[in-house]
């Protein structure tokens, strides 16, 4: 008895999703491309829009949403904020920097394709954010304690908050029907209330938890999965959207968890493992198969969103070496580190598309500035990365004196 598709059995379709993320993951890890970029592939080619194996249903949806606050949620949750705090004055001006000149250059790309203001500054919130795709590989080096590579990292907390909170203030503004101020900013207030509490309570109660509970591993994960859907939850029913309740979960736990290595990697593996390749996979079965390769004004504005990225981020890279007086192979790993787009770029988009301010021609634009942008910054960040290793700084590629460490 043949498969009829699109597949409605819930348990073949897990199947075919569980077999693409593992099939495609292996062979991008092979031929050093990011997973992301095949899921995403593998999502268009299965669609309703490409060969029609799976329908847009209840288990892709479902998978896929948790997916997306995953992510968000373990942004906030790998950004060392200690080190952030020792560093804030950098980090601060790395963050707005690079959140700032890409927002600029994205909006005149987006007002010269005849986007709105609402869907000019969605693209800006989105490409204007950017992944740390190459952070392991400075890990692997031993760099992550240089300023210049503090400053990028801490940036991210910065560019990604800004991003989230531009995101909620457009969507809450043009799909508010009524021209009262509070009918759009009182959901604003509702969450800066959220985010007040939250942080004053649920760092004080996870590491109470935390140190109740010691070797018990899945029950820590457990309270960690409850926190990042409550304040979800809770991030969705005041009004605004539910990834900054996911991004603020993972802030919140973020000192609790790191003090647990074991914890943070079993946190870290339940969502790579499954959720996160199942948010790229139902993403890109939302992708236009036709409009990505035969439309030319997709390529165009592709080409022009890549431009506006590359000068953005390079300028602030460049801009930031001035003010703190970092070499310029510095500089250039500050630019391959804040290049990459990904995580908090494809959500911003994808929201904005469900809400009817972005259309598929910039949704797939988008997905060739994530291709593009995820291939080159790690190529980037490693060549820079061996470079530093090979010239040795101050003899001591770990304790290194911090007034001169960016120079060199």
């Amino acid at each position: 008895m043949g498969v009829e598709l699109p597949i409605e059995d819930p348990i073949l379709q897990f199947t075919v999703l569980v077999g693409i993320a593992l099939v495609v993951q292996a062979v991008f890890k092979r031929i050093h491309i990011p997973g992301l970029v095949g899921l995403l592939a593998a999502g268009m080619l299965i669609g309703p829009d490409g060969f029609g194996v799976l329908p847009e249903g209840t288990v892709v949806e479902l998978l896929g949403s948790i997916g997306l606050l995953y992510i968000m949620f373990l942004a906030g949750l790998e950004i060392d904020l200690d080190v952030v705090k020792e560093h804030r004055e950098e980090s601060a001006a790395v963050g707005l920097l690079t959140f700032a000149l890409p927002m600029l250059f994205v909006a005149g790309v987006g007002v010269a394709m005849g986007y709105g203001w609402s869907g000019v500054l969605l693209l800006g919130a989105a490409l204007s954010s950017h992944t740390l795709v190459a952070y392991p590989m400075l890990e692997q080096m031993r760099l992550l304690s240089r300023r210049p590579v503090v400053a990028a990292v801490g940036g991210t907390l910065v560019t990604d908050t800004l991003a989230l909170l531009l995101l909620v203030v457009i969507i809450r503004r043009a799909t508010h029907e009524g021209s009262d101020v509070l009918g759009w900013s009182g959901p604003i207030l509702l969450l800066a209330v959220l985010v007040t509490v939250s942080l004053l309570l649920v760092p004080r109660v996870a590491r109470a938890f935390m140190e109740r509970i010691d070797t018990e591993q899945a029950l820590g994960a457990l309270f960690a999965l409850a926190v990042l859907m409550l304040l979800s939850a809770g991030a969705g029913l005041i009004g605004t959207e539910e990834i900054l309740g996911a991004f603020l979960a993972g802030v919140c736990l973020n000192t609790a968890v790191r003090r647990h290595r074991v914890l943070s990697e079993h946190i870290q593996f339940v969502g790579r493992m499954l959720f996160i390749p199942f948010f790229f996979i139902s993403t890109g079965m939302l992708l236009e198969l036709e409009v990505f390769i035969e439309s030319t004004d997709t390529w165009v504005l592709a080409a022009g969103l890549l431009g506006a990225v590359v000068l953005g981020k390079g300028g602030a890279a460049w801009f930031a070496g001035r003010v703190f007086s970092y070499s310029p192979m510095w500089r250039t790993m500050i630019f391959g580190l804040t290049i990459p787009q990904a995580a908090a770029t494809l959500a911003v988009v994808v929201i904005a598309q469900q809400a009817g301010l972005l259309d598929a021609r910039a949704v797939d634009a988008v997905i060739i500035v994530i291709f593009l942008t995820c291939t080159a910054g790690p190529l980037i960040t490693e060549y820079t990365g061996s470079r530093v290793l090979d010239r040795d700084f101050r003899g001591d590629i770990l304790v290194v004196d911090p007034e001169q460490e960016g120079r060199g």
